[in-house]
């Protein structure tokens, strides 16, 4: 039975302003860089000339930009259910010349082929948006689609107390964010849009929903305040 679609409308309410997505996300995530950086080492381990990579939250096209131009052979398949933030994607790859590699689909996994397969795919920012259920259902998708021993990386936002040190952790992101250009009212109002709900998925929680998924092997590869990575098979 084909999952449920994604219960949020992020056309109608995106989380931050399509036109200030790419520089917002960077300002607002601590380590963003870093952990493309990191996730593209992991794919490049894999040691394959020709590569077909799977993208879930391919919006804004960060992923075309960082993965693709080092690697003549990848071809990447974006899912992403916002129209508006797939148009930057589209709009990004073809202005450095790597439309012919990629192809962007506007929904789920599960709008895919269903015979489409693929070495490696990645879900990066994406999954703190979603209620839990809605995250295992987009994992299983992922997991389906990936072939034996295929490799999957995901980083979210998760939801902690930091030892009741909430507030220091804040007045760091917001200084973050501001040597990075963005004001103090500008990260206010963005920090109050994104923090995860007290419902949202904590970090022990995300390699139980990984393995529920069908993933076997997962650890961690990347954290950063309130984001973490894990790399799962």
């Amino acid at each position: 039975m084909a999952d449920e679609p994604l219960p949020v409308d992020f056309d109608a309410r995106p989380p931050m302003p399509v036109a200030e997505y790419e520089a917002t996300v960077k300002r607002t995530n601590a380590g963003y860089d870093l952990l493309f950086t990191l996730t593209g080492c992991f794919l490049g381990a894999l040691g394959r000339p020709e590569l077909d990579l799977l993208v879930v939250g391919a919006g804004g096209g960060a992923e075309i930009e960082r993965f693709l131009p080092d690697n003549p052979g990848w071809r990447l398949i974006g899912v992403d259910p916002s129209r508006d933030m797939l148009a930057l994607a589209q709009a990004k790859a073809e202005r450095l010349g790597l439309a012919e590699r990629v192809t962007l689909v506007q929904g789920t996994v599960e709008d895919l082929p269903a015979t489409a397969r693929f070495d490696a795919a990645t879900c990066l920012y994406v999954l703190h948006f979603l209620p839990n259920d809605a995250k295992l259902a987009v994992l299983r998708g992922i997991a389906r689609r990936l072939r034996p021993d295929g490799l999957a990386l995901v980083a979210a936002g998760v939801r902690r107390d930091f030892g009741g040190l909430q507030d220091d952790v804040a007045g760091a992101r917001r200084q973050y964010a501001q040597r990075l250009g963005m004001s103090a009212e500008q990260m206010a109002a963005i920090l109050a849009r994104l923090t995860t709900p007290s419902d949202g998925a904590t970090e022990e929680d995300y390699p139980l929903l990984l393995r529920e998924a069908g993933f076997q092997r997962v650890t961690r590869y990347f954290h950063a305040l309130a984001a973490i990575g894990w790399i799962a098979r």
